[in-house]
C-alpha cells in the first residue's frame, strides 16, 4: 500500500526546524511566525492533496475537491483551536522548533486521512479498514484496531472508549499525536 503520508517532507520539515532553532525558544517574531505557517500550510495542502491522489488511484476514481473544500479541512478546529492558533501558541509562549515538527506531523497526518476518507465516500467506497505501521511503537489502543473493517461512515472504537472515523481524528490528543495509522477503503 502506498502511503498518503508525505513522510519525505515531513523529515526536512522537521530537520530544517531543528537546524533553525535546535531545541531552544522560538524567537518571537513576527516575520519567522509567518515564514513557518506558509511553510506548514504548503505542507497541509500538499498533504491533502497526496491523501486524495492516492486514495482516487487505489479506488479508480477522479474526485477532486474544491479549494473551499480543502481548505475547510486544512484550517478545521481540533479542540477549539486551528493549527494557525497552536502555532502562534508556540510562537509567543516560548515553544521550540519541536513543538514546531509536531504540530506538522500531527496536522498532516490528520489532513490526510481526512482527503483520503473524503475521497473514498466520493468514490463510493462503502468499506474503510485500519491498518497499523505494525511496529513496537503503535500504541495499543491503535494496535487492537489492526484490520477493524467498518461501514464507511461508522467510527473506529478504541479500547480506551475514544471513537474516530480515520486516524487523527479522535477526540483524546494522545490518540492522534505521533499516530501513523492509515485506512483501506472498499
Amino acid at each position: 500500500m502506498k502511503s498518503i503520508l508525505p513522510m519525505d517532507e515531513l523529515n526536512r520539515l522537521d530537520a530544517a526546524l531543528r537546524e533553525q532553532f535546535g531545541y531552544g525558544e522560538l524567537p518571537r517574531d513576527p516575520k519567522i511566525m509567518r515564514a513557518v505557517e506558509d511553510l506548514l500550510e504548503d505542507l497541509f495542502l500538499y498533504a491533502y492533496a497526496m491523501g486524495n491522489e492516492i486514495t482516487n488511484e487505489n479506488l479508480s476514481s477522479d474526485y477532486q475537491p474544491s479549494i473551499d473544500d480543502v481548505m475547510q479541512v486544512v484550517d478545521a478546529e481540533v479542540a477549539g483551536k486551528t493549527w494557525r492558533d497552536r502555532v502562534r501558541d508556540y510562537f509567543s509562549n516560548g515553544g521550540t522548533g519541536a513543538d514546531i515538527s509536531r504540530i506538522a506531523d500531527t496536522e498532516t497526518h490528520r489532513i490526510a486521512n481526512t482527503a483520503a476518507l473524503k475521497t473514498a465516500k466520493k468514490a463510493g467506497a462503502t468499506v474503510k479498514t485500519w491498518i497499523t505501521m505494525l511496529d513496537d511503537r503503535v500504541r495499543d489502543t491503535h494496535s487492537l484496531l489492526e484490520n477493524e473493517t467498518v461501514g464507511i461512515d461508522e467510527p473506529f472504537y478504541a479500547i480506551d472508549g475514544d471513537s474516530a472515523q480515520a486516524p487523527g481524528l479522535f477526540e483524546l490528543p494522545e490518540n492522534n499525536i505521533n499516530c501513523r495509522c492509515e485506512l483501506m477503503f472498499s
